[in-house]
């Protein structure tokens, strides 16, 4: 499959997967522009039970309503569902982390704090302290993210030409 370039706003993208599975939106990716589309379920309902609640929509779920008609009806692939960013094992990606902070007081601590429960948390309240290593973490994570992000565009045939800013 020959790859084709795709200006692609991954801020927005980012989101998209972050947020994708939850109850509130479905997130498509248009591959003829690069836009991310957020259609909500109540798009989705009154797209499914026709024009009589469509009239109740607001004026931005109208045009809501107009892209949920161009997903639905799409049969050549232009609109993607994006994929929810569920292969993020974060434990692993701390633990990672962990071994390129030099500061061994502080390694320390993130050490403690990813063992056991609600080690994400405990993991953030220790970096809230640390605003380099907090830093760090964020490129950390933003690269993680990126690079998933990538690969999926690259496995629909997409090379991504990232729009917003991102670090290197």
């Amino acid at each position: 499959m020959a790859l084709r370039r795709l200006t692609i706003d991954f801020e927005a993208l980012a989101r998209g997967m972050a947020k994708q599975g939850s109850d509130e939106y479905d997130y498509y990716l248009d591959t003829h522009t690069g836009r991310v589309m957020r259609i909500s379920t109540d798009v989705w309902n009154a797209l499914e039970e026709g024009s009589t609640i469509a009239g109740s929509l607001n004026a931005w779920q109208q045009a809501e309503l107009h892209e949920a008609q161009a997903v639905f009806s799409d049969t050549h692939g232009r609109y993607i569902p994006v994929p929810e960013d569920a292969e993020w094992d974060v434990q692993s990606m701390m633990s990672d982390f962990i071994e390129t902070v030099p500061d061994m007081a502080l390694r320390q601590k993130l050490m403690g704090a990813i063992a056991g429960r609600n080690a994400v948390r405990r993991f953030r309240d220790v970096l809230a302290h640390y605003p380099k290593a907090q830093q760090d973490w964020g490129h950390v994570q933003q690269d993680s993210q990126q690079q998933r992000a990538a690969q999926w565009l690259s496995d629909e045939g997409i090379v991504p030409v990232w729009a917003s800013a991102v670090k290197s």
